[in-house]
C-alpha cells in the first residue's frame, strides 16, 4: 500500500480553490446536494442525530460526484446516495461516524460536568437570579472546555478527512482507513491545517456577513455552500496525497493518477 506523500502547506488552499472551480462547472447538482444534506440536519428532533450517522455516506456521494465531474463527466444529484448503492461500502462508511459520535458524547459529558461544578460553586438560586454568575464561577474551566472540544473536533477531522474517500474508492476496512487518514494528516500537517483554517474562517466570515440579514439564513446558506465544497475538496486532497494509491475508478471514467507531488487535476 502506497504511503501518503508529504506535500507543501500551500496545497491546502489549492484543494479548496480547485474544489470551488470543480463545483462551478456544475453548480446546480452540487448545491442541491448541499441543500439536501442541510435539510436533513435541520429536521426537528432526529435530524442532527440521523445526519451524524449517515454524513460519511453522504459525503462519500459528493466525493463520487466530484470525481465524475473531474473526469469530464457530469455530476448528478443521484450521486449523493452512491455510498448507499455501492456494494460493500455502506457498512464501512457508517462506521466512520463513530469518531464524531464518541467525540460528541465526550463533549456533552464534559459540558455537563462543567455546569455541575459551576452550579456547585455559586448555587442554583444564584444562577437563576444572575445567569452570568455561571460563567464567572466556571472561570478558567470554560477556556479549558473550549480547547478540549476543539481538540476533539480536530481529531475527528483528522481520522475522517482521507478515510471517507479511501473507503468509497478502495479500503473496505473502516478502522484501517481511519488510521491511514490520521497518519496522512500527521505527515501533511501544514497543508491540512491551512485547509481547515481557510475552510472554517471562510464559513465564519460568510455567516457573519449573511447574519446581517438573518442569522438563521446565514447558517442555512453557508451550510448549503460549504457542504459540497468540503466534499469536492476532500476528494482533491485525498487524490493529491494518495495519488498512486487509488485502486478503484468511477465507472466508465478511467483515470490515471499523477505520480508527482504537486496538486492533481
Amino acid at each position: 500500500m502506497t504511503a501518503a506523500r508529504n506535500l507543501p502547506a500551500a496545497n491546502g488552499v489549492a484543494w479548496l480553490t480547485q474544489g470551488a472551480q470543480l463545483i462551478l462547472r456544475n453548480p446546480a447538482a452540487f448545491l442541491l446536494m448541499g441543500l439536501i444534506v442541510t435539510v436533513i440536519g435541520a429536521l426537528p428532533i432526529l435530524g442532527s442525530m440521523v445526519l451524524a450517522v449517515i454524513s460519511p455516506a453522504l459525503y462519500a456521494g459528493i466525493i463520487w460526484a466530484a470525481r465524475v465531474q473531474a473526469q469530464d463527466g457530469t455530476a448528478e444529484l443521484a450521486h449523493l446516495f452512491q455510498g448507499f448503492k455501492e456494494e460493500g461500502r455502506l457498512g464501512p462508511l457508517l462506521l466512520l461516524c463513530l469518531p464524531g459520535v464518541v467525540a460528541g458524547f465526550i463533549a456533552v459529558v464534559l459540558i455537563a460536568i462543567w455546569i455541575g461544578v459551576a452550579l456547585a460553586g455559586v448555587g442554583a438560586s444564584a444562577v437563576l437570579e444572575r445567569p452570568e454568575a455561571l460563567l464567572g464561577a466556571a472561570g478558567a474551566g470554560a477556556l479549558v472546555l473550549v480547547l478540549v472540544v476543539v481538540a476533539l473536533m480536530v481529531v475527528v477531522f483528522a481520522v475522517t478527512l482521507f478515510a471517507i474517500p479511501e473507503v468509497m474508492f478502495g479500503e473496505k476496512d473502516a478502522f484501517a482507513a481511519m488510521r491511514r487518514s490520521l497518519h496522512a494528516c500527521r505527515d501533511n500537517l501544514g497543508a491540512v491545517l491551512v485547509y481547515l483554517l481557510v475552510l472554517v474562517c471562510g464559513a465564519i466570515l460568510a455567516m457573519a456577513v449573511l447574519s446581517v440579514i438573518s442569522s438563521l439564513l446565514g447558517q442555512f446558506v453557508v451550510s448549503v455552500l460549504i457542504t459540497p465544497l468540503a466534499g469536492a475538496s476532500m476528494y482533491l486532497a485525498w487524490k493529491d496525497v494518495f495519488g498512486s494509491a487509488i485502486t478503484r475508478e468511477a465507472p466508465a471514467l478511467p483515470e490515471t493518477p499523477q505520480d508527482g507531488g504537486g496538486m492533481v487535476a
